[in-house]
């Protein structure tokens, strides 16, 4: 019987060994997930549910010395008023060189880093105001200076920060 129980034992620890190795080989996989609500303002692409990744910007025309794009951005509010400002001037670079006079605007209005523009909106909707703006960046190519050319891949992250107004109480 002592063969029979020494024999069972081998066996279950063999399968101890074996589930031990085999959770050692798995994967682990992590996504992070966020979600935001807020009752006063919500920005995003015309379709209400997304925002933009990467955008290129585009020649103005054949000589490639100023480029431009224009996004619509729905803004919901709860307010007719809401600000927007540049978190950080933008800046686009290759490394080497950097294109220069980058202008960022919505609509008619140019918003300057460190100074908030106010926004005020016209259209209304559920609940607030619902209103399709354009916003306009352009950026001019840099002049090259020494033997190094301008060709290449210029990057830069454009962040904005879209604030609600408090309504004032009458």
């Amino acid at each position: 019987m002592n063969f029979k129980v020494a024999l069972i034992a081998l066996g279950l620890a063999g399968a101890l060994v074996g589930t031990v190795q085999a959770a050692d080989n798995t994967v682990s996989k992590k996504i992070t997930l966020t979600a935001q609500i807020n009752d006063a303002l919500f920005v995003s692409k015309p379709d209400g549910s997304t925002w933009y990744g990467t955008e290129a910007l585009e020649a103005t025309d054949y000589t490639q010395k100023k480029f431009s794009k224009t996004l619509p951005v729905r803004v919901w509010s709860s307010n007719d008023e809401f600000n927007v400002s540049l978190a950080q001037p933008l800046k686009m670079s290759n490394g080497t060189y950097e294109m220069t006079n980058a202008v960022v605007g919505l609509d008619e209005q140019t918003i300057n880093y460190g100074a908030p523009l106010s926004v005020t909106q016209t259209v209304a909707g559920v609940g607030g105001y619902d209103q399709i703006h354009n916003l306009n960046i352009s950026v001019d190519a840099p002049v090259k200076t020494g033997s190094a050319g301008t060709n290449g891949s210029y990057s830069g992250d454009l962040v904005m920060i879209f604030e609600p107004v408090a309504s004032v109480e009458e």
